[in-house]
């Protein structure tokens, strides 16, 4: 393919271009998931992508900025039940839930820009309308740590000033100190709501529990009595939801994962400016699995279908290039909540 040619490719097309490619370099079929927000419908446009697809080995090029982690779990059963065999490539984000997909792997593999995140699910804004969105449901737990730590730093300092500063006893301080930390703090968790932080800790254990079942499942290579270990650090180590864990940080953890070869890491590089181009512009599922090895990079770009819009409330008009759109299929967002 010419340069001015490839430049008339959309960010889409180059995606499925450099799917062919990597199921050129590997001989096995190849399934593309762009899916920013991962959503219950895309589990219906998984299977239909699939068709009666199933046997040996699969390998995935994975996108996605997280979202709905039943959907995550349920597409990452889907395929272990169709394929003995699964590879994920991550060329730049697998986010969230799509940490959680990128677990079922027995092959994990990431770009040089690709990254995975933590597990701690985000809070349902319609049903928290007075948080912040997009609230990971762990900063509450973080709080409670950090003002528990506030109120003994402060009781601990009341006592030694107490008994300072006049001839009472450690007992008669520790007394007088509570009394003052009392005054202090009580009042901050007198407004601490039990349901919230119930809804907070059932809200954890589902991505925990998810986790703890694919380790268990599908992954021997990873010894059980590390599965706790793990699930916990990946929920509960990271300052924030966004962090980024790439190949170092997976080692650090004991996730197994390789370095991708050469051929891959170009596929990789190259879906990755492509992903950058492409943005949030709507999702991309395709299986490709016929693509001639000689042909990978110079076959006629394939048939790109416009998604309808998404109805999402951003402002901005889907691309007209995203193939398999979920929301086209299934319904926008918008209409499902109607």
């Amino acid at each position: 393919m010419t340069p001015n040619e490839d430049e008339q490719l959309n960010p889409a097309q180059r995606i499925l271009r450099e799917a062919a490619a990597l199921r050129a370099h590997r001989s096995r079929p190849c399934l593309v998931l762009v899916d920013p927000g991962i959503q219950r419908c895309d589990t219906l446009t998984l299977r239909e992508t699939l068709g009666d697809a199933r046997g040996g080995a699969l390998d995935v090029l994975l996108y996605s900025n997280g979202g709905d982690i039943d959907a995550a779990y349920v597409m990452a059963r889907e395929l272990r039940k169709r394929f003995e065999h699964l590879a994920v490539f991550v060329p730049l984000m697998a986010k969230s839930a799509a940490t959680l997909f990128c677990l079922v792997a027995d092959e994990l593999v990431l770009g040089d820009l690709g990254e995975l995140g933590p597990l701690d699910a985000q809070c349902d804004e319609r049903q928290q309308a007075d948080f912040p969105l997009n609230t990971s449901r762990l900063a509450l737990f973080k709080a409670l740590e950090q003002l528990q730590a506030m109120a003994l730093d402060a009781y601990e300092d009341a006592v030694q000033r107490v008994v300072k500063g006049s001839r009472m006893s450690p007992f008669d301080a520790g007394t007088k100190a509570a009394e003052v930390t009392t005054s202090l703090y009580g009042p901050i968790y007198a407004k601490i709501d039990p349901i919230r932080v119930a809804e907070g800790a059932r809200g954890l254990e589902v991505g925990s529990s998810y986790a703890m079942r694919i380790l268990a499942r599908h992954r021997p290579d990873i010894p059980a009595e590390r599965h706790g270990e793990l699930v916990h650090r990946l929920i509960h180590a990271y300052p924030s939801h966004g962090f980024v864990i790439d190949a170092d940080e997976l080692n650090d953890l004991g996730i197994p994962n390789r370095a991708p070869d050469a051929t891959e890491r170009s596929v990789l590089d190259t879906m990755a400016l492509a992903l950058a181009l492409h943005r949030d512009q709507g999702d991309v599922f395709e299986l490709v699995k016929d693509a001639p090895a000689t042909e990978a990079r110079t076959q006629a770009p394939p048939v790109i279908r416009a998604p309808q819009p998404s109805g999402d409330g951003d402002g901005e008009q889907p691309a007209t290039h995203s193939t398999r759109s979920s929301r086209a299929r299934h319904g926008s967002r918008a209409e499902r909540h109607a």
